[in-house]
């Protein structure tokens, strides 16, 4: 290590016999007995970090448990579980590469896994998603702590549970596999750097395993190697001869972890030629926009405010001092790599148009934990030993994350109410009239979550022509179609094959869409029997149960 443990997290207070208030630490100086309350408040977090990062886990567990509980399993869940129903990791991968799902199968085994120890609820369901960004905000905590004091290491970890990608801390899908393998490969990449023998190698071995981990559980996986590799060529360059020679573990370590993609290549192959063409999440420039302004949500913005604060300070003064500057200064190469987690969007748009592959914000989710870590670094910089101004950070995040987890808890309340409340109304439709459903996002949860009679008169039609036609993409169709007959609990059929002599259906489709113009013609009525807004409660901004403009309708054969 270049500088000792107690140097990297100097400003932890000390403190002086029982009897007396603690002291605490002040630009470097010990603030004897007559410190302020917000001192002491801001010095008892700071005096047990073993205490602060369990309450930060309780939190964290109590908010997820609850969330987990309340959100009804959606369409992108419900393929991950019946993926892992197929039960075994062989069957899995044959599940893929017919198509099922455009994904690694490791999210798909882990939730194969839970289930078989756990049961099938929905928390159960979630387990692994779970214990994965349970593993990225303790790494996010380890991380933080080498440069801040716990206090500001608490703000750190709760910025990043203010953004939405903490949502999929409770989404059984790769995403939180992807967070946390991300932020474990890059805490135990900066062990690395400052270990030497054993350790050094152990740190390593578990960056390549964590590495390896997030592709296996997502193909943008591939992003966490970015934020090393590019730390590492800072390192390479900046050091000596002898120096270098050390650093090869790293370069040798990554490419032992990027041995994955080599088996998964057919996998990948036939995703790109199945979905690419029709995808929803073709590579665009919004991508970018969307991962900043609606994935990091409203923490991007104070976090770019304290970065301005930073640049305006820095033109005002020159370059700081280590000794002008508040904590332990990041050495280049660490800079290096957050700079880089910051700039994940823009990396994972690059890898989709360089691979001619698909992508979305949620494929550069870790970039919410590259904030966090922004937001404590930042405030540290801008507001130093403050007690009082680390309490307000402190506080402020705390009601943050709990407001904006309790707006999430009552829509999710809302639309697991609207969706039971439909669900109902399609069951009390006569017993003899089939249920041909067009809604690709509703189709699988109806199924889930309604009794075996309804599911048995559930069909799923298929026209691809037409859906090119009047729909703008073909993902979950095609993912529904390749896992027809033994992935998918309903029947999915062509639509040619849908019989509509003689034949009344509930239908559940948007009036405009492919599945309402081809009934249509084929002169099928088309009667909007509950033409309810309350369907838009199903909607959701990544989560959705159905579609914007998903009706109940009533077709019927005039002749």
């Amino acid at each position: 290590m270049d500088e000792p443990l107690g140097a990297m997290v100097n400003q932890v207070p000390q403190f002086g016999p029982v009897t007396g208030t603690p002291p605490v630490l002040k630009s470097g100086k010990v603030i004897e007995v007559g410190a302020s309350r917000a001192q002491r408040l801001w010095s008892a977090v700071n005096r047990s970090p073993g205490q602060a990062l369990a309450a930060l886990i309780v939190f964290y567990i109590a908010i997820v448990f609850a969330q987990a509980a309340t959100k009804l399993l959606w369409c992108d869940e419900l393929i991950t579980l019946a993926i892992a129903r197929q039960g075994s990791l062989a069957a899995i991968w044959r599940a893929l590469a017919a198509g099922a799902d455009p994904n690694p199968p490791l999210s798909h085994w882990l939730t194969l896994e839970s289930t078989r120890a756990f049961g099938q609820s929905a928390l159960a369901v979630r387990l692994p998603a779970i214990v994965c960004v349970l593993l990225a905000v303790v790494c996010l905590w380890a991380i933080l702590r080498r440069w801040v004091c716990p206090g500001y290491a608490a703000v750190g970890v709760l910025a990043f549970m203010a953004t939405r990608g903490f949502d999929y801390a409770y989404e059984a899908r790769s995403y939180a596999p992807l967070m946390g393998f991300a932020m474990a490969s890059l805490a135990l990449w900066l062990v690395s750097t400052e270990q030497r023998g054993t350790i050094r190698f152990v740190a390593l071995a578990g960056m390549a395993a964590t590495l390896a981990l997030g592709v296996c559980s997502n193909y943008y996986g591939v992003l966490a190697f970015f934020p090393i590799a590019v730390a590492e060529a800072v390192r390479l360059f900046s050091s000596g001869r002898g120096a270098r020679r050390m650093q090869s573990g790293a370069w040798v370590a990554m490419a032992l972890a990027a041995a994955p993609l080599l088996a998964f290549l057919p996998l990948i192959r036939h995703n790109l030629t199945e979905f690419a063409p029709h995808a929803w999440n073709r590579p665009s420039a919004g991508m970018i926009v969307d991962s900043y302004l609606v994935l990091v949500e409203g923490v991007f913005w104070p976090v770019l405010g304290l970065a301005m604060v930073v640049v305006w300070k820095r033109r005002e003064s020159g370059h700081p001092t280590k000794s002008q500057s508040s904590g332990s200064a990041l050495k280049p190469y660490e800079a290096t790599a957050l700079g880089v987690l910051l700039l994940y969007p823009i990396l994972g748009f690059a890898v989709a148009l360089s691979g001619g592959g698909m992508i979305s914000a949620r494929c550069v989710v870790p970039v919410c934990c590259g904030f966090g870590i922004a937001a404590a670094l930042l405030g540290r910089r801008v507001f130093g030993d403050n007690a009082r101004v680390g309490l307000i950070l402190l506080s402020g995040a705390l009601f943050w994350v709990v407001a904006r987890e309790s707006v999430c808890a009552i829509v999710l309340a809302q639309q697991r109410n609207a969706f039971c409340e439909f669900r109902n109304r399609i069951a009390s439709q006569p017993g003899n009239r089939p249920i041909v459903v067009g809604d690709s996002l509703f189709v699988l949860p109806l199924a889930h979550y309604s009794s075996e009679d309804v599911r048995e008169r559930i069909v799923f039609p298929i026209d691809f022509d037409a859906i090119h036609r009047f729909e703008p993409d073909d993902s979950l169709e095609q993912n529904l179609w390749a896992g027809r007959g033994n992935v998918f609990r309903v029947r999915i059929i062509p639509y040619s094959c849908l019989p509509l002599e003689g034949k009344e259906f509930t239908v559940i489709a948007r009036p405009g869409g492919w599945l309402a113009r081809s009934l249509s013609g084929d002169s099928m009525l088309l009667n909007d029997s509950t033409p309810d807004p309350a369907w838009q409660e199903l909607g959701g901004v990544f989560t959705p149960m159905a579609h914007d403009g998903t009706s109940l309708l009533l077709a019927r054969n005039p002749r």
